[in-house]
């Protein structure tokens, strides 16, 4: 049976034990999608699926929207976890140094890299992200310091990092910089290229979550091949039935990780799946484009944008903002952009009728400080903390008559 890898799985799991109790699990279809609130409702050590002796790690999403949810991940699973990338075209091998951005506080992507860059002995630095120990600042030096090969980090940081750099009198790519690997954030096809320009260097990208782990990379064009051996991926409608390859609808993810297994997890996203043999990069398997989650679709004027196409509008600008943000309301769509140099009234007026057009609605556009410009460029603001303190001895004055 096609499926009886991740119902076997799964039902080492309490979690499925108590939820799939009733169900005939011969027909897949009939098997009840599980939600977040499923995950955020549970306790945290009835969605393992090994016993406890058997885990690695354990990590929580960012309860952004909601309670946190949990994800263990076994011994074996970080093994498959680093597979991920090193099966990937980014070709991460010895002889590299990676200079690891993602943030080290319970997210997944900062660890895979780590674990992927043990596997094949790269150099590992890891700066962490938001962190007062190593702010932008910091974190350029270091690059001129150790000349990094490979720079992982979300792709916000990334067009961040870039105009710090700038600031500082750094040229991109950095010496011996070849990739970077991106995570965390949706990139479109427009907003890698922009991020690539910027850098000079290829952007690859990886596709996954804290519950999933990591699932795909892209290929050297820059595609998500579904080519994970214990994933399996579905697209249904909005009532839960299955749609046709090259049809939108909501993501369904089944994994047979063994920490924590999934069985058809609705994530909330938006994909499409199309054949996977119109790719020239060699590989056949069906390939899913990423549109975004449901939540950041705008609905206005009778018309449905949803991230993906928003970014491909943002990235294609005459002039594309150093920082931007869309604010909703009821009788507007507001576009809030911040440039490193204040943009004229005549490159605003241009960015209101380019982003109007590519959306289908008149989007009002404030220029605004979104981030405080002097704070990209801040020393660190934390140190280690000083038991001994000693006060500077004032030498007695000479008094000359």
């Amino acid at each position: 049976m096609e499926n009886q890898l991740f119902i076997e799985t799964a039902m080492r799991s309490k979690l499925y034990q108590k939820k799939l109790k009733n169900i005939h699990l011969e027909d897949w279809n009939s098997i009840p999608f599980t939600t977040k609130d499923d995950l955020r409702n549970v306790d945290t050590y009835d969605v393992l699926g090994v016993p406890l002796h058997q885990v690695a790690t354990y990590h929580e999403t960012s309860g952004t929207t909601g309670t946190p949810t949990p994800s263990w991940f076994s011994h074996k699973d970080i093994e498959q976890e680093a597979q991920v990338v090193l099966q990937s075209s980014l070709n991460l091998n010895e002889h590299d140094i990676v200079l690891n951005r993602f943030p080290f506080a319970m997210a997944i992507p900062a660890f895979i890299v780590y674990w992927a860059s043990q596997k094949v002995g790269a150099v590992h630095i890891g700066v962490d992200k938001a962190s007062m120990v190593t702010p932008d600042r910091r974190v350029v030096e270091i690059m001129k310091r150790t000349n990094p090969t490979i720079l992982t980090l979300l792709p916000s940081e990334a067009e961040k990092l870039y105009h710090v750099g700038m600031q500082m009198g750094v040229r991109f790519p950095t010496k011996g910089l070849r990739a970077l690997l991106l995570a965390g954030e949706l990139v479109s096809p427009a907003r890698k290229r922009y991020i690539e320009k910027m850098w000079g260097v290829p952007v690859h990208l990886l596709f996954g979550s804290t519950e999933t782990g990591g699932l795909f990379m892209t290929c050297e064009n820059g595609h998500y091949h579904i080519d994970h051996p214990n994933v399996k991926i579905e697209v249904v409608d909005d009532s839960g039935i299955p749609v046709e390859n090259g049809v939108k609808g909501n993501c369904v993810i089944s994994s047979a990780r063994e920490g924590m297994p999934l069985l058809r997890y609705a994530n909330q996203d938006i994909i499409q799946l199309i054949d996977g043999a119109q790719c020239n990069c060699g590989k056949t398997e069906p390939i899913m484009i990423h549109y975004g989650r449901k939540e950041d679709v705008i609905e206005y004027q009778n018309k449905s944008v949803n991230f993906y196409e928003l970014q491909e509008a943002v990235y294609t600008l005459s002039k594309v903002p150093f920082m931007w943000k869309v604010k909703i309301s009821s009788n507007r769509v507001q576009f809030l952009c911040q440039f490193i140099e204040p943009a004229g009234e005549a490159i605003i007026s241009t960015i209101k009728h380019e982003l109007s057009e590519k959306l289908g609605f008149e989007v009002d556009i404030q220029q605004t400080e979104i981030i405080p410009l002097e704070k990209l460029t801040e020393k660190p603001a934390y140190g280690k903390y000083a038991y001994i303190e000693r006060e500077l001895i004032n030498e007695p004055e000479v008094l000359v008559k």
